[in-house]
């Protein structure tokens, strides 16, 4: 009787830690005009009424990404299904625009409400073509099947988007 509960505890935990969830290797590289891009996030969410879940990952400095399922503790890969695709690059801000300005001594400056009282910051700016970053508009699909999956993201800076 033991040994059958021992058992089935055994099994039971080896299910219940991310190694039933069926996670298949998702790798590749992001690349705009031909040439790789570092630091983009790649977003794979599951295509209307697929059975896929939303992944995620980084393109490192060859701009290369392997996709991590988003579920707490799921690991690398994502699970079978059809998926859309988006890509976030940003170029970082340059410290000097942010910039703050207007009066500090007075009371009665600060009560002003006028442009020199006011802060203005710019933050990173999109590099990519907008309709790439949302996976419903960038016209990136991907299938994700059993094992071992390879994507290469191939974006042109002059396309438009739907």
């Amino acid at each position: 009787m033991v040994t059958r509960i021992l058992l089935a505890v055994c099994l039971v935990s080896l299910v219940g830690c991310g190694k039933g969830l069926n996670l298949n290797a998702v790798t590749g590289k992001v690349t705009l005009d031909g040439t790789p891009i570092s630091g983009a996030s790649v977003t794979f969410q599951p295509a209307d009424g697929g059975s896929g879940k939303p992944a995620v990952a980084t393109t490192d400095g060859e701009g290369k990404y392997q996709i991590a399922d988003m579920r707490p503790d799921a690991g690398q890969g994502a699970a079978e299904g059809e998926y859309l695709v988006g890509v976030l690059w940003y170029t970082p801000s340059d410290p000097s625009s942010a910039k703050a300005t207007g009066a500090s001594s007075g009371v009665e400056e600060q009560k002003k409400d006028d442009k020199a009282s006011r802060s203005t910051t710019s933050g990173p700016k999109a590099a990519l073509p907008v309709h790439y970053q949302n996976p419903k508009t960038s016209g990136l699909t991907f299938s994700v099947k059993k094992g071992a999956n390879t994507y290469d993201i191939v974006l042109d800076s002059k396309a438009k988007g739907k």
